[in-house]
Order: structure tokens, then sequence, then C-alpha cells
């Protein structure tokens, strides 16, 4: 495991700021991640060294674009439906995928088969989708969430918990062109642990926004980082 890379890229490019968390547990207004029809995202990734370096070679780009934000998918209404595009290391398209995301009032986030699509990329195991909450903002500030528990029985391991944290400081991540200016964007980290995964995010709620995304997980050779560096919104 590279902790230290969190370090190294909490001071690259990111402002610390310890405001409160808007969550419910708290009493304050919850978070609310509503992502606008029509918006544009574009991404840039890399896998990192073992000093927490960007690999130059490894660079490719990926683009969101939010296609609806009024489905009924799987037992949630008002689903955010967004297409993610890949593009290989010359700028050539490669594949395109949908992602869902519903919301609801308290500012819980959720995706559907996050869980599921990250196990898959790292480990054996076959996950059915489901709706997974990837942030629980009516938590209170610091505490963590189970988000699944997975039966590893084969394989000799123990099942094993799946759990979500949320930072208890905010950041600013960027720089970002947003619709043609430069700026940073107040986040809180989402950490995604259990036995020899470490994934992160930064999620933002004005513009709304998942604008890094880090994954330091033991099955990984190299470490994965994804930040987020152009919106443009009603595109």
């Amino acid at each position: 495991m590279r902790r230290f890379v969190f370090i190294v890229l909490l001071l690259i490019g990111v402002l610390s700021c310890r405001e409160e968390l808007p969550v419910n547990g708290g009493g304050t207004s919850p978070f609310l991640f509503r992502l606008s029809p029509g918006t544009w995202y574009s991404f840039d990734n890399w896998k990192l060294d073992s000093f927490g370096q960007r690999i130059a070679s490894s660079y490719f780009r990926n683009s969101w674009t939010v296609a609806d934000t009024g489905r009924v998918v799987n037992g949630r209404m008002t689903v955010t439906v967004v297409i993610d595009s890949t593009f290989d290391t010359t700028g050539v398209f490669v594949r395109s995928d949908s992602l869902l995301y519903s919301t609801d009032p308290s500012g819980d986030v959720y995706q559907w088969g996050f869980l599921s699509s990250l196990i898959a990329e790292r480990e054996t195991l076959l996950l059915a989708p489901q709706w997974d909450r990837i942030a629980a903002f009516s938590q209170p500030t610091g505490s963590s969430w189970v988000i699944a528990t997975i039966d590893t029985s084969i394989g000799g391991r123990a099942n094993e918990t799946v759990l979500g944290r949320i930072g208890t400081s905010s950041v600013y991540v960027g720089p970002i062109l947003i619709n043609g200016e430069e700026g940073t964007i107040l986040s809180y980290r989402i950490e995604i642990t259990k036995p020899r995964m470490y994934y992160s995010f930064w999620i933002t709620e004005t513009p709304p926004s998942i604008a890094r995304a880090l994954d330091d997980s033991d099955a990984l050779r190299n470490a994965e980082l994804r930040e987020l560096k152009v919106i443009l919104t009603g595109r």
C-alpha cells in the first residue's frame, strides 16, 4: 500500500479549508449533488510511480456528458445518466459507458454498480450491481458507513466489509477550467476501503462534480489518478 501518495497529492494543487461539512448529522443543510443536463466534463488520467509522480506514458483522457436527470432506474426516481467516454493516449475514442447517479433529499449519493465495477477491475469476485451509497452526507462528519458486505468464501477468505467515510475537512481542488475561466472548487474527500482496497474521490457541490479520484489498492502495480480539468455547462 502506498499511503504516502495521498500526502503528495494533497500538497500539489490542493489548498486545505477547515469548513464544516454540510451534513444533516450536524444540523445544517444537506449536500446537493445535482448534475445538470448537457454539462460536459473532461478528465486527465495517469498512473503514478512509487514516488507519487505521474507517469507520462500512461496518460489518457475521458469525458462525461450528462444525458438525462429524470430517469427511473431499478427502483430509484430522478436518476441522472452520464455518458462516460474514454480516449487512448493519442486522443482516439476507445469506448463509452453509462454511469447512473441518484441523490436522496438527505444529501446521500448513490451510484448503480459502483462497487461491482470497482471489484471486477482488481479481483476475481463477481458482484451483482446494486445501488451503492458512495457518499453519506446524512451521517455526522467523519463517521463511516457500510456500503456492502462481500462474500469472499471462494479462496478461503472470510467475508469482507466495504466501508465509506467522509473526511473531516473540506479542500479546494484545481485548477479547473470552468466555462473558460480557471478556478478551484471546494470538495469533500470520500474514502472507500476494505482489506487491500483503498479508493478515494473528491466530490463537489458547486458546481457538482467528482473532481478527483485516486486508487491506491494493493492489487494495482501503480496507483491511478483521475483529475477533472474542464467543465462546460449547457453543452
